[in-house]
């Protein structure tokens, strides 16, 4: 006599989560967190070296991700260093600096927002990986793209 219990369920053998892990390599999954602790650098060499499409789709996105909050942060810090050098060693006018400075002020808003998000998006785009997707971070320009059309030339 058979029970409930015996016969395979349908619905149980197609159910997305943890289970499909083992149908996709780990490293496809994890690369999101691993651009939180290492930047452009670890989804960058996850992309150039992975031979396998899942992997690459999400290294591609966690890399165009990291590479934005990096030049996010970099034209800040610039700007931040330039009002400074600017207010300190030449004669320019205080409403200008002023202007300068509100500008700056509230990209500076702006970049704890990104640095925010940072936080939170990997955090998505693994559970999205998890159950097989390769989740594209908004708002987050295809930056391989845009360096590969220039490689191809």
């Amino acid at each position: 006599m058979t029970t409930e219990r015996d016969v395979p369920n349908a619905a149980s053998s197609t159910d997305p989560g943890p289970a499909l892990l083992s149908e996709r390599p780990l490293l496809g999954v994890f690369v999101h967190v691993i651009g939180l602790f290492t930047g452009i650098v670890g989804p960058g060499l996850l992309y150039l070296v992975s031979d396998r499409e899942f992997t690459r789709a999400n290294a591609r996105n966690a890399f165009n991700w990291q590479l934005l909050v990096f030049a996010a942060g970099l034209v800040v810090m610039a700007s931040v260093f330039g009002w400074i050098l600017a207010v300190e060693w030449t004669p320019i006018p205080d409403v200008i600096a002023l202007g300068w400075f509100l500008v700056i002020f509230v990209a500076m808003f702006g970049l704890v927002a990104v640095i925010f998000l940072n936080l939170i998006f990997p955090i998505i785009a693994t559970v999205k990986a998890i159950f097989g997707g390769a989740w594209a971070y908004p708002l987050t320009p295809d930056f391989l793209a845009w360096i590969a059309s220039y490689v191809d030339r």
